[in-house]
């Protein structure tokens, strides 16, 4: 059974020859507060150690609906405006996070701001040339959150369960404007990229304006939660913050981190043979976490889908007997 965060500072407190703190979080005494800090400093540490690859028990699951789009009506009350003015409800919208489709709406329009109950804002001006009322809008969430605890994506996990299509990306900023600018930008696959500092920030191309009912996507990520809360296996953390917090990572390289950090920061120089112990376990550890991959003899595998790269520039096909 995993050690809880007393137990842990606890067994680093016994094993340094101080006294046994009865509780961690919430105590007074300097020397338990201390360590109750570089318990969760040890955390960090841990989860860069194994960058790589990551570990295995941070690795989550994101299953994710996509819900279908808003078909509605609103009005421009000016020419070439970016405000679009009695929506019968904007309560769907989310600014930032929605596509708008419809006449007099230039591709790759989004929603910038959601001004009231009726009214937004878009990122880019209307084209009508005049006042335009009762035009058909749809709006469509097209950029999520990302998964609690998100730290990085896991290469190739990213699937459309609800076509059995793997989802192509991460789109690559240039790409992605050549989506949102170019004329032939839509195919039979669907991309995804990370982009922007919004809370929302997992977008996919093409925006989902034609589904009828909700799409279902998923992808692995490596999660930054390597807390236990309470030891109960319902909620994941960053950071201990609870004496019954229980670590997924290794219970033991974290008691034998907070030592030698302990011990470092008291000046002792001893800490330097804690410390390489501890690197020695961790390596240990790294080695031995997952099974080991099988080593592929044959040619690395081709991309099967067609991109912009597969069309030559020019004229095509181009002169014959070429």
């Amino acid at each position: 059974m995993a050690l809880t965060l007393l137990q842990m500072v606890n067994k680093a407190q016994a094993e340094l020859g101080l006294p046994v703190a009865a509780s961690v979080v919430g105590n007074t005494d300097v020397t338990t507060t201390q360590m109750f800090a570089l318990a969760n400093r040890v955390l960090d540490e841990l989860r860069s150690m194994n960058a790589t690859s990551g570990w295995t028990a941070l690795q989550f699951e994101y299953d994710l609906a996509v819900p279908v789009p808003l078909l509605t009506t609103g009005n421009f009350l000016a020419a070439f405006t970016k405000t679009i003015s009695n929506i019968p409800s904007t309560a769907a919208i989310i600014a930032n996070a929605t596509a708008i489709s419809g006449a007099n709406i230039p591709q790759g329009a989004r929603v910038a701001a959601v001004v009231d109950a009726n009214t937004v804002t878009m990122n880019m001006q209307s084209t009508n040339s005049a006042v335009a009322t009762g035009i058909n809008l749809t709006f469509a969430q097209d950029t999520f959150l990302e998964p609690p605890g998100f730290d990085s994506f896991q290469n190739r996990t990213m699937w459309d369960r609800t076509n059995h299509w793997e989802l192509i990306g991460p789109t690559s900023p240039q790409m992605d404007q050549w989506h949102l600018s170019g004329i032939v930008t839509t195919g039979p696959r669907r991309h995804f990229r990370q982009v922007g500092p919004y809370t929302n920030n997992w977008r996919i191309w093409p925006p989902p304006f034609e589904l009828v009912a909700p799409l279902q996507l998923v992808f692995e990520y490596r999660s930054l939660n390597a807390v236990n809360v309470s030891g109960a296996g319902v909620t994941f953390a960053q950071y201990f913050a609870n004496d019954l917090d229980t670590c997924l990572l290794n219970d033991q390289a974290v008691t034998t981190g907070i030592k030698w950090m302990f011990w470092e920061i008291k000046g002792m120089g001893s800490y330097i043979t804690l410390q390489t112990r501890w690197v020695d376990y961790v390596n240990q550890l790294i080695g031995q976490d997952g099974a080991a991959p099988t080593l592929q003899l044959a040619k690395r595998q081709n991309p099967i889908f067609i991109s912009p790269a597969n069309v030559p520039d020019g004229f095509f096909p181009g002169p014959s007997g070429q």
